[in-house]
């Protein structure tokens, strides 16, 4: 659970535009056509920094089985192409368990992580540890998937490294085509990429999850947002044993 809830976390950044503005994204989150959840994201600019927080909640059918509640944040420094956090933060409860994470980063490396709660020492025979390396080059999941490439045909190109506290994972994109997508802000063209879960340390080679996930295609498509040449996800899709799980922006960078 607790990786889905990542990936999701991971998938739903809002995008950042011009200085001195805020930016509303809301993603409705469904199961097999059936809403089970609902997210929102504010992007506050204020010159060459930028703030993302959201919050992230379970409704629908979902609420009769189980209740989800979390929150999750950035801040970090917009470069010329890319945005580079400084701290990620993300807290939130399912099934009665409860995750905290907060990471400090510089320079586009992980400095420090502090979880809850904390990787099991000993850890499992089958836990592969995060090693120093691996840290060197790595985003957030919340601002790392706001991408400004220099030509957006190349989008969907190589792998984003992410870094939550717990685990190091990349997401390998290749390119999909582009599709038609509307919400309320946005009327235009999105770029489709299809997406595969590659584990990095971390993480326990027994896991369920990560087995289900080895072979399937996720995909998302980004939008861009104004004339800042940032493009974020506007529709999700993430295969599941019971069905697909898709967050669909319905309102995406609006002021």
């Amino acid at each position: 659970m607790r990786l889905l809830l990542v990936l999701l976390a991971v998938l739903a950044a809002a995008p950042a535009q011009a200085a001195s503005e805020t930016l509303t994204t809301i993603y409705r989150i469904s199961l097999l056509g059936l809403p089970v959840g609902r997210a929102e994201f504010k992007t506050r600019i204020d010159g060459q920094s930028y703030e993302v927080s959201g919050t992230l909640s379970s409704a629908g059918l979902a609420e009769l089985v189980s209740s989800t509640r979390g929150t999750s944040s950035v801040r970090g420094t917009i470069r010329p192409d890319r945005l580079q956090a400084e701290r990620y933060r993300l807290d939130y409860t399912s099934d009665g368990k409860a995750w905290k994470s907060d990471v400090r980063y510089g320079r586009g490396r992980a400095l420090s992580a502090t979880v809850a709660p904390p990787i099991r020492q000993p850890p499992p025979a089958d836990f592969v540890p995060v090693m120093p390396a691996q840290l060197r080059r790595v985003v957030d999941p919340l601002s790392g998937l706001m991408l400004r490439p220099r030509d957006p045909d190349q989008l969907c190109a190589g792998a984003l490294p992410f870094y939550d506290g717990w685990s190091r994972l990349d997401l390998a994109l290749s390119p999909n085509g582009r599709d038609d997508f509307q919400a309320d802000g946005f009327d235009g063209e999105a770029v489709v990429c299809n997406v595969r879960v590659r584990p990095v340390s971390g993480y326990r080679t027994s896991s369920k999850g990560l087995k289900y996930l080895a072979d399937k295609v996720l995909q998302i498509w980004f939008a861009p947002s104004g004339r800042s040449g940032i493009y974020a996800p506007v529709y999700v899709r993430i295969p599941t044993e019971v069905g697909p799980l898709t967050l669909t922006a319905t309102t995406f960078a609006k002021p």
